[in-house]
């Protein structure tokens, strides 16, 4: 079946049906040899073909293919996409100068295997995350000094780049990225992979990718161009048009199809967010408003009520004291969340949070679920003796400081606050 696919790309006339035919024929490259969820070897698919038209687009998503552990496939789709990517340069353990020179030079599909390197604090692997950071986008440059003279010089750092790691990316780099999980296989009949017979195959394939790409480089142009992809975020968006270009021009009958994974993949993309301690706290707090069912908490309570909280990181805060009203107050302070005077039933005036205060940050960065809106505050707070007059319906805070670029270290990050 392989075979007629390839055939059919390479003798049949210029048009849908021998677009559809390459397309059918990538995915078949890739899904013999991998056992893959349902839609991605179409997202690999068209990515292998989008390389060739990288310089096209103003921005090129990485491929993040990840796995829980080893022996997963990782290194078996990097050697697939190997065989019929564009320029590949396949790597493990890249130098910083390696790197953008090679990007530089040859502008190469990049795949980098063993890639938890770059998880690492040192100087190689947080100058490798500032180039992977800018270069997705066309234009972007690293400066450097070389020669006798130390003279500057500007290095390109745009091509297609594709991730291969056990674990996780740091965030940035996740953000820039097309999340491809990998899992062991179980029971799903794959063919045994012989590099020898799989170049050669794929040799074929590739002369016919070549000349696709050649043929409808305007047409992928045009609708990059016109088009948006109103159904997703704004980045998340940027990283797929290219791919979506590629597919309404190659096989736009495919085109809910992918529209689906995409959807699919950004939504786990966005779950993973709240790892990051800013967001994990605002769903938190929001939890625990519910859970009391109120419309104000005491500084107190609300820290005491998430350090209660299952599976949370909070009662490991300051070296394992737990979290506190003045961790709790710092954390939130980029939100523009602040403690105030409030005022309760009993009477009491303490130090406490109001469900309005956080409205705006819970509409703003957890827009996935509604926020009740029963709890409409009565009691009154004013502003005098420090007390900060506002009925409960006015929002507390303006949600104008990026709350999500925290990503303190729940460790001994607090013991300050002791």
């Amino acid at each position: 079946m392989r075979a007629q696919h390839i055939n059919r790309a390479r003798s049949a006339p210029r048009g849908a049906q021998v677009s559809e035919c390459l397309v059918e024929a990538l995915e078949g490259h890739y899904k013999r040899h991998l056992a893959l969820r349902p839609g991605i070897a179409l997202v690999l698919a068209l990515w292998s073909l989008a390389t060739y038209l990288f310089e096209v687009f103003d921005a090129f998503p990485y491929l993040a293919v990840t796995s829980p552990t080893k022996r997963c496939g990782k290194t078996r789709l990097a050697e697939l996409a190997e065989l019929v990517c564009y320029k590949p340069l396949r790597t493990v353990g890249i130098s910083v100068a390696a790197l953008f020179r090679s990007i530089e030079e040859e502008k190469p599909t990049l795949l980098i295997d063993e890639g938890e390197f770059l998880r690492g604090r040192d100087e190689r692997s947080t100058a490798l995350r500032e180039i992977l950071n800018a270069g997705n986008r066309k234009g972007a440059f690293v400066i450097r000094c070389e020669g006798a003279h130390n003279e500057r010089r500007k290095f390109q750092t745009y091509s297609p780049k594709m991730l291969i790691l056990i674990g996780g990316l740091p965030d940035t780099v996740a953000d820039r990225c097309i999340p491809i999980r990998m899992y062991r296989r179980t029971t799903e009949p794959l063919e045994r992979f012989r590099f020898r017979a799989a170049q050669a195959e794929a040799n074929q394939l590739r002369e016919a990718v070549v000349r696709w790409a050649q043929a409808h480089r305007g047409e992928v142009d045009s609708y990059y161009a016109g088009h948006d992809l109103e159904f997703l975020t704004d980045r998340e968006a940027e990283l797929w048009l290219p791919l979506f270009a590629v597919c309404a021009v190659a096989a736009p009958n495919r085109r809910a199809e992918l529209e689906a994974v995409a959807r699919e993949l950004a939504d786990s993309k966005a779950a993973d967010e709240p790892t990051d301690l800013g967001i994990r706290l605002l769903a938190d707090a929001r939890n625990v408003f519910e859970q009391r069912q109120t419309d104000r908490l005491a500084s107190a309570m609300l820290a005491d009520d998430l350090n209660a909280l299952p599976e949370s990181p909070w009662p490991g805060w300051s070296c394992g004291s737990g979290m506190d009203q003045r961790a709790l107050s710092r954390l939130l302070k980029p939100f523009d969340i602040q403690p105030q005077n409030v005022r309760f039933n009993s009477g009491t005036v303490a130090k406490g949070y109001t469900r309005d205060s956080f409205s705006d940050a819970w509409a703003r960065y957890l827009p996935s679920t509604a926020l009740s809106s029963r709890y409409s505050a009565t009691e009154g707070i004013n502003t005098r003796g420090n007390e900060v007059s506002a009925s409960a319906t006015e929002a507390g805070c303006s949600g104008t400081q990026n709350g999500a670029s925290l990503n303190v270290d729940a460790g001994c990050s607090a013991v300050a606050d002791k």
